[in-house]
């Protein structure tokens, strides 16, 4: 094989077995694969090296850094976007019985909701869903959420003109598990964005909110404006929110090291933080804020910068519910952009 068709991995994998293991672990692997490798290939190196690890016989789905695919993956595409060091789960790891293989009885039970008004080419249409609902960003904070992949089919058949529109509206809305806790985000690898089909979706609805009186109430006020006179020593984070932002997190880095502050990344830095969800879904709102909080302040960082001052405006109004909901302090400043520039052109 030569040398310019190998491609060098560093993996860490994912092991698990519900028979044996109080709790999941990662072992690392060091491959040598062909460039026309496929993530199988992959997957079979790794079952090679080591036989505890496990994975589908069949239909086989992962978690590549995040991103959902399927096995027959070329490891090309792959290392193009996220370069040769991987990290590979289960599609949703809450879900694992042992390694990659998963409990997928939800996937039908999802289905099931729209069965009474579907045809066969709308349960064919669905079948071809199961890695998108797997992807769904809203499982992570709600185990109960019957997917995105039902809400597509939810509106393939309403716009293909079904006679049960009101029956299929009111099947995906459930007050806690349904489409009002979908806050939807594209986890699939080089898969279509449905952001607009959901959002569609959505507008169909007049959602409640699930807000209770308990919820309304704000036991303290907290001051999160910046009261330093410098940068310089902070540790700072940026929030954006979306993923094509690469070029904005790189010009504020320059900027924050620039005033001699440290740039602090976090994973969530990219993701919707509940923001779309304030109206609807008060608990996973907040706990979806409140986790990204967390995350940049266990991350090291003592000021959080909202790229959008319409986050802005949500996250310091919520940060007290979120203080709550998650259980912990957030001693978190949160600026706006503009609040940044201002003090890195007087550090300048």
């Amino acid at each position: 094989m030569p040398f310019e068709n190998i491609l060098n991995l560093q993996v860490r994998a994912f092991f698990f077995n519900s028979e044996t293991d109080y709790l999941p672990y990662y072992k690392n692997f060091e491959l040598n694969m062909d460039k026309g490798a496929t993530l199988l290939d992959v997957l079979n190196r790794i079952k090679t090296q080591n036989s505890d690890f496990s994975f589908p016989n069949k239909n086989i789905i992962l978690k590549v850094n995040g991103q959902v695919t399927t096995a027959e993956t070329l490891v090309t595409d792959v290392v193009e976007e996220m370069g040769t060091t991987l990290q590979i789960d289960p599609a949703t790891s809450y879900r694992s019985n042992n390694g990659l293989i998963l409990n997928d009885d939800d996937f039908m039970e999802s289905f099931e909701l729209l069965a009474p008004y579907a045809t066969d080419e709308d349960k064919a249409f669905y079948e071809t869903l199961y890695t998108t609902h797997y992807a769904s960003e809203s499982n992570l904070y709600n185990r109960q959420y019957i997917g995105d992949a039902i809400l597509l089919l939810a509106e393939k058949m309403i716009s293909n003109g079904s006679e049960h529109k009101k029956e299929i509206l009111t099947a995906i809305s459930d007050e806690f598990n349904g489409i009002r806790s979908c806050e939807y985000e594209n986890n699939v690898f080089k898969g279509a964005d449905h952001t607009e089909t959901i959002s569609k979706l959505k507008e169909m609805i007049k959602l409640k909110d699930t807000v209770t009186k308990c919820d309304k109430v704000s036991f303290k006020k907290k001051e999160h404006a910046l009261e330093l006179e410098t940068l310089e020593g902070q540790e700072i984070a940026l929030y954006v929110g979306n993923k094509n932002s690469t070029e904005l997190v790189e010009k504020v880095k320059e900027k924050i090291e620039n005033a001699a502050a440290k740039f602090v990344s976090f994973d969530m830095s990219t993701k919707l933080a509940g923001q779309t969800l304030m109206d609807t879904h008060f608990q996973i709102a907040h706990t979806k804020a409140g986790t990204m909080m967390l995350e940049a302040l266990d991350s090291g960082a003592d000021i959080l910068v909202c790229a959008k001052n319409s986050d802005l405006e949500i996250f310091q109004k919520a940060i007290v519910h979120c203080e709550r909901i998650m259980g912990r302090d957030i001693e978190l400043k949160i600026i706006s952009m503009n609040k940044l520039e201002d003090m890195c052109a007087v550090t300048a």
